[in-house]
């Protein structure tokens, strides 16, 4: 990276201003051992200074050969004799191999000086780049891919940079997938995001865009409508028989194919009293892979349903199983239990918005179109629109429900 041009320069000569450097030499605790390594090699890369005797690249090794060599004179190179690409590089070289910057600082940092490479020859590749500045060529793309999409929050608040990485390789795959519906029929958005239909009628003849996120929550088929609990302020009636359960879920397995993407995650919540039977018939669910250890919703102490409080304990919790179809990636890794309250606005068994964020945040994002077959309060919607989901539908078969799942949408957008 050195044009060959050298000049001993006194070191007391020379002017160390921290704005011209990409960043503040945080401590000085490798300044020992670069100084054993100049002694015993020499200085390999001379230092870069302005005509003024202004230091532009080269900190760590004039402190080391100042404060520990004692050299009086040190070789150095004037900035102007260089070009940019070069002086870049020196300073490059100097901060992402001898002390680590911030992650996002690193990786606007190389692919910097990737662009004044192509700037200068427009034949640059990666691997020129890569062996530029000694990463491998992988490395140098992850982190092209990364400061590509800095843009996005999820990305740029990243803690580190492999979790940067790792989130923009799986947006990029969610992507791809999602290319594959974009041929079918959008979603009208004049219609209301909540329809009055009973799924069973709206399944077999669905037509429109398919959906990459499905929620079920399916009445249980445990006569919860018999030991309501806390009632809601709608005093609406819904059939929670075992009959009802199944029917909807086969309904779900007949024709999911004509409104689940094929490349879709899904959470389907169901009564530890059919755990075994519904995780078999999940398993029919074509392309679709779930989760054994299911996802936990705890409401409070004193919450839930007492269905027998002669000999039953109160049941505070409710669980989902969490599926992926054709291996589509989450966005974040999130605990697959939460403790959060809930109100019986609406329905008398409302899902806590907080929950189901928590839960969605895994995979709902800008591109989600979300679908609830059996929506009631609309509460999955809601969160599903937080968190900023592209298009959301929900069914609805009572109008009651569905009247104040859209006045509470309404309210919420």
């Amino acid at each position: 990276m050195t044009s060959g041009h050298f000049h001993s320069v006194a070191v007391d000569s020379i002017t160390i201003v921290e704005p011209l450097r990409q960043r503040k030499i945080r401590s000085s605790g490798h300044i020992p051992s670069l100084a054993n390594s100049i002694r015993e090699m020499g200085l390999i890369h001379p230092i870069v200074i302005t005509r003024d005797h202004i230091l532009v690249a080269g900190a760590s090794r004039l402190t080391a050969v100042r404060d520990i060599l004692g050299w009086t004179n040190i070789a150095a190179q004037y900035q102007d004799e260089l070009e940019e690409w070069v002086l870049y590089g020196i300073e490059l070289e100097e901060n992402i191999k001898r002390e680590d910057l911030d992650w996002r600082d690193r990786t606007r940092a190389i692919v910097r000086y990737h662009e004044l490479r192509q700037a200068k020859d427009p034949t640059w590749s990666q691997s020129k780049t890569a062996d530029a500045i000694g990463l491998s060529q992988p490395a140098v793309q992850s982190h092209l891919k990364v400061a590509a999409n800095l843009s996005d929050p999820d990305i740029s608040n990243a803690s580190t940079f492999k979790t940067a990485r790792n989130t923009a390789r799986r947006k990029e795959a969610r992507r791809l997938q999602d290319e594959l519906n974009t041929h079918n029929p959008v979603i009208d958005t004049h219609q209301s995001p909540i329809q009055i239909v009973d799924f069973h009628e709206w399944a077999p003849s669905y037509t429109g865009q398919k959906f990459n996120v499905i929620h079920c929550d399916f009445p249980y088929g445990i006569n919860a409508d018999k030991h309501q609990g806390q009632n809601s302020q709608l005093q609406a009636e819904y059939d929670d028989n075992p009959d009802v359960y199944w029917a909807l879920l086969g309904t779900l397995t007949l024709h999911l194919d004509r409104f689940c993407a094929e490349s879709a995650h899904m959470f389907f919540w169901f009564s530890p009293k059919h755990y075994c039977k519904t995780w078999e018939a999940l398993q029919e669910l074509d392309g679709f892979v779930f989760d054994p250890y299911p996802l936990v919703w705890q409401r409070g102490e004193n919450e839930g349903v007492a269905p027998d409080t002669s000999r039953r304990p109160r049941r505070i919790y409710d669980t989902a199983f969490f599926g992926w179809r054709n291996d589509r990636q989450i966005i974040h890794t999130r605990a697959n239990s939460i403790t959060a309250p809930t109100t019986r606005d609406i329905h008398s068994h409302e899902k806590s918005i907080v929950a189901l964020q928590h839960f969605f945040e895994m995979c709902v994002d800008g591109n989600t179109r979300l679908f609830d077959p059996t929506c009631g309060s609309g509460s999955a919607l809601r969160a599903a629109r937080a968190l900023g989901a592209r298009d959301v539908l929900g069914l609805e078969s009572n109008p009651e429900y569905a009247d104040a799942a859209r006045r509470a949408l309404e309210g919420n957008s």
